[in-house]
């Protein structure tokens, strides 16, 4: 599945494995695309263009647009942070994408909210921050009699 010099350019394998396929394309001398799809399971390849790309590959391309947008969106507010462990990267990544997928569910189910404001994802951030912030805050200020007087002060303020 390696791409070598040795193959032919857009030339495709095929490694099939249950309800799971392995494709390799060569685009360029020396350089593969590698695609696993769960979605696609036969050798079919567009035999009508001169670069001859495999079915799961064109379709990927025609339906790449939303994880563009979604990575565009994601990058205007998140929540990441720079660091050295991969598992943090990877929660990072997870919390951006869940909280794009919680409005995205909201203005579907809700088309009128946060209508009228500019920068309606920043507000329901903020918003949904608090929410699952509040719970822990009162928790702590209930439970910890020995907290700091000036912290007890600012989850005071806060509503």
């Amino acid at each position: 599945m390696k791409a070598s010099r040795s193959r032919e350019v857009h030339s495709t394998e095929f490694g099939f494995n249950g309800s799971m396929t392995m494709i390799s394309y060569v685009r360029k001398k020396g350089k593969a695309v590698l695609l696993l799809s769960t979605m696609h399971h036969s050798k079919m390849v567009d035999e009508n263009s001169p670069k001859k790309k495999p079915e799961a590959i064109l379709f990927y391309n025609q339906t790449k647009g939303g994880v563009d947008t979604m990575d565009q969106m994601v990058g205007n507010y998140t929540c990441k942070r720079q660091t050295q462990r991969w598992p943090m990267v990877l929660w990072y990544n997870m919390i951006d994408v869940a909280a794009l997928n919680a409005y995205s569910f909201l203005r579907a189910q809700h088309p009128e909210f946060y209508t009228g404001i500019i920068d309606g994802r920043r507000h329901f951030l903020t918003e949904l921050s608090k929410e699952l912030v509040t719970p822990n805050m009162k928790s702590r200020l209930d439970g910890t009699p020995t907290l700091p007087t000036y912290i007890t002060e600012a989850m005071g303020r806060l509503p």
